[in-house]
C-alpha cells in the first residue's frame, strides 16, 4: 500500500460476488450448446425438430442469465470502518456501523422448526440516513425485487392473515420518528423497511448472491471487520 494512500482506503475492502463469476460459465455452457446444435444441424443429425427448438431456447436463457450475471457490478459491497456500501447497477445505498444494531441471516418460522431465507438482514437504529443515501432506481428495484421475500415472511410469519393488501398497497407518506414527512419513492421504501422489520426484525438485506462466500462464513468475516475496524 503506498504511504500516500488515505487511511479510509487503507481499511477499504471489497466483495466480488461468487454469482457473477457463475455468469462466465452460464454464458460458456450456452454458447456450447448452441455450437452443438448447429453441428448437429449441419449434419443433419436425426433429430425432431422440438430438440432444436429445446437446444436454442437452452443456449438462449443460459447466455442470458451469464450475460445478466457478467454485467452486474464487479464489486458489490464496500466495507470500511466507517460504512457499508451496497452496489448495484441500479444504483446503491450505504449505511454506517453506528446505525446497526445487529445483522443476521434472517429466519422464518415453518411449523416448530425455524428456516433460513437466501438473505443478510440488517436492523437500523435510524431509517433516514438509508432514505437519504438510497438512490431513488435503486429503491424502486428492490420494492418489486423483494416481494416475494415479503411473501414468504407472511405466510410464515402471519399465517392468521388472509388480506395482504395493506402490506402490498404502499402509502407514498411516511412519517418519520423525527418528524420528517417524506414522500414518493422514499416513502414507499420506507414503508417497506417497517413492514420487513415487524415481520423478520431486520430492515435492510442483501441477496446471498451478492456475496464471495457462504452466509455464515461472511458473517463471521464481517464481525471480524466490525470489531478491528477502531
Amino acid at each position: 500500500m503506498a504511504p500516500n494512500t488515505p487511511a479510509h482506503e487503507q481499511r477499504r475492502v471489497t466483495v466480488t460476488p461468487l454469482a457473477r463469476a457463475h455468469g462466465v460459465g452460464f454464458s460458456a455452457l450456452g454458447l456450447v450448446i448452441f455450437g452443438v446444435a448447429i453441428f448437429l444441424w449441419l449434419i443433419s443429425a436425426p433429430l425432431p425438430t422440438a430438440a432444436y427448438g429445446l437446444l436454442y431456447i437452452a443456449s438462449a436463457v443460459l447466455i442470458f442469465l451469464g450475460s445478466a450475471k457478467v454485467f452486474e457490478p464487479p464489486i458489490s459491497l464496500e466495507i470500511t470502518p466507517e460504512a457499508i456500501r451496497y452496489c448495484h447497477r441500479r444504483g446503491y445505498w450505504q449505511i454506517t456501523w453506528e446505525n446497526i444494531v445487529r445483522y443476521d441471516v434472517p429466519r422464518v418460522h415453518r411449523g416448530l422448526e425455524l428456516d433460513d431465507v437466501p438473505y443478510i438482514g440488517f436492523a437500523l437504529r435510524d431509517i433516514e440516513p438509508l432514505l437519504a443515501d438510497i438512490t431513488p432506481r435503486l429503491a424502486v428495484y428492490l420494492l418489486s425485487e423483494q416481494r416475494h421475500l415479503l411473501v414468504v415472511a407472511l405466510r410464515h410469519e402471519r399465517p392468521d392473515i388472509r388480506d395482504y393488501s395493506p402490506y402490498f398497497e404502499v402509502p407514498d407518506r411516511f412519517a418519520a420518528p423525527s418528524g420528517t414527512v417524506y414522500k414518493g419513492v422514499q416513502a414507499m421504501f420506507a414503508t417497506r423497511c417497517t413492514h420487513f422489520r415487524e415481520l423478520l426484525g431486520y430492515d435492510l438485506f442483501v441477496p446471498v448472491s451478492a456475496l464471495d462466500r457462504p452466509p455464515d462464513d461472511f458473517l463471521r468475516w464481517l464481525k471480524q471487520l466490525e470489531n478491528t475496524r477502531a
